[in-house]
């Protein structure tokens, strides 16, 4: 995907993630969102390398605000997308799952009950695909949910690339009437979506996230199974470098 796809694909969800900004409401707050525009100090798009930053001290007072995680799909139609950052001004995790063109995604947005803090929000590019973008507080992602019941995925496949096929997982239907389901998924350092729909991928791909030379998660695609729909799945796993600056700034 070019360098001006990527921007005009951020443009688009700070617009969309825009109409839940509610600052003092607890709700996504645009004007300090690392959506806002592609030049925030905190988190710039920077190259499509992710921004490694092997180089941050842990112990260096500003090494939180020094960290790029940034994670683009590698391969693919989707190949290039960024799907994973974090937003330093509201302390989050951002995830965004790439949903090709699927008409039976409508335009949701809203919170996670079982999660303070989590939210989410469904929007279409110019090219009509849809996708799926949530913001995930670091608290949860660094202790993860053990107080959730663990899972695998709906159709009972352990889920792809987590070592022991099940984590902690809350389920909930996106408002509309397409039957349109997803299950958030989160451990400690690992976070993973899988939305579901009438709509068929086909075929079980899997392309890996990449973080410059690292891999730091996985996009897959899950056929239909049974009598369930099929669907997509991205999960994101944090390298022990990375938790390791979070900690030293939070002291989770």
């Amino acid at each position: 995907m070019s360098r001006p796809t990527i921007f005009r694909r951020i443009a688009l969800i700070c617009t969309l993630l825009g109409l839940s900004a509610c600052g003092s409401k607890g709700g996504f707050d645009l004007n300090n969102s690392i959506f806002k525009n592609s030049g925030n100090d905190s988190s710039s798009l920077g190259n499509s390398d992710g921004g490694a930053d092997a180089g941050v001290n842990p112990q260096d007072p500003d090494a939180y605000q020094k960290l790029q995680y940034k994670g683009y799909v590698s391969g693919g139609n989707d190949d290039g997308a960024l799907v994973v950052d974090i937003d330093k001004v509201n302390n989050a995790l951002l995830v965004i799952l790439p949903l090709q063109i699927n008409q039976f995604i409508e335009s949701a947005e809203g919170t996670i009950p079982d999660l303070p803090g989590v939210k989410f929000t469904t929007f279409k590019d110019d090219k009509g695909e849809s996708f799926f973008a949530i913001s995930v507080p670091l608290r949860f992602v660094r202790k993860g949910a053990s107080f959730l019941n663990p899972a695998r995925l709906p159709n009972g496949d352990p889920l792809p690339q987590i070592a022991s096929g099940e984590l902690p997982s809350v389920a909930m239907a996106i408002p509309g009437k397409n039957n349109v389901k997803f299950n958030f998924y989160i451990g400690v350092n690992v976070v993973g979506i899988f939305v579901s729909s009438p709509y068929d991928p086909t075929f079980a791909l899997h392309f890996p996230i990449r973080r410059g030379v690292d891999t730091i998660g996985y996009f897959h695609t899950v056929p239909a199974k049974d009598a369930y729909n099929g669907g997509f799945f991205i999960n994101t796993q944090m390298p022990d470098s990375i938790a390791a600056v979070i900690d030293d700034h939070f002291r989770f």
